[in-house]
């Protein structure tokens, strides 16, 4: 069996480590997939909706009529909560541009937080690799002794953790894509748009794997530099 194929036969190996390492990195990628997409969805709903009377609330619909009478009514009475509550002097113009603002800030910080949950679940690929690699430190000894280069056991190693980050982003674009579609399907569809951008499940994918292979290669490289003897003395 060539030696890169162990990267195979390992991820069976301390199961339920590699399966906790990539049910992190799926959440990471679930959390992105719907946090970018509906981020895009709001920007382009307030993009849409704020237009000219900044009335986001309003219905365009000419047949809803008492809808939107309703809306006013209720917008009123909040301007006015909020003016006798805060001893302020807001129009509903600014408080609809300031509402605005906010829902357009939060998309920031909600797709920030997107790209930190992935890089807390790709971060467990160093530690996990970390521990199995430890458990494997003889083995590794065995194959320097048999002939195998210290080069070939480093690629083989960070393969493993390649190949984790490949599947964990694997499982979690496919929730992801159902949530999406689930979640517009279910949410009326002229409140939220959901939006799926066709490089959005490559990049994701291309993106978790590469940075698992370069956070797994640190515990890699330290491992294949050990000593051939010191590691057969190992356990």
């Amino acid at each position: 069996m060539g030696i890169y194929t162990l990267s195979l036969k390992n991820i069976r190996r301390n199961k339920l480590r590699n399966l906790s390492t990539i049910l992190r990195i799926s959440l990471g990628v679930i959390i992105l997939f719907i946090l970018v997409s509906s981020g895009l969805g709001i920007n382009s709903f307030i993009e849409k909706s704020g237009t000219s009377n900044e009335k986001i609330l309003t219905s365009s619909q000419p047949n809803q009529d008492t809808n939107t009478d309703n809306q006013t009514n209720i917008v009123t009475s909040t301007v006015n909560y909020l003016n006798s509550a805060f001893g302020s002097q807001i129009t509903e113009n600014q408080l609809f541009i300031r509402l605005e603002d906010f829902f357009i800030n939060l998309v920031y910080v909600l797709d920030g937080l997107a790209s930190v949950a992935l890089l807390v679940g790709v971060m467990g690929i160093m530690n996990t690799m970390g521990f199995n690699l430890s458990e494997r430190t003889r083995e590794i000894g065995i194959l320097k002794s048999m002939g195998f280069t210290q080069k070939q056991i480093l690629l083989t190693c960070t393969l493993e953790a390649g190949i984790l980050g490949f599947i964990g982003s694997i499982i979690g674009v496919i929730i992801g894509s159902i949530s999406i579609w689930a979640i517009s399907t279910f949410l009326d569809p002229g409140l939220f748009t959901f939006i799926l951008p066709f490089w959005l499940i490559p990049g994701t994918i291309f993106i978790t794997t590469l940075l698992s292979l370069i956070l797994g290669m640190y515990p890699a490289w330290f491992t294949s530099n050990i000593d051939a003897v010191e590691a057969l003395r190992y356990g």
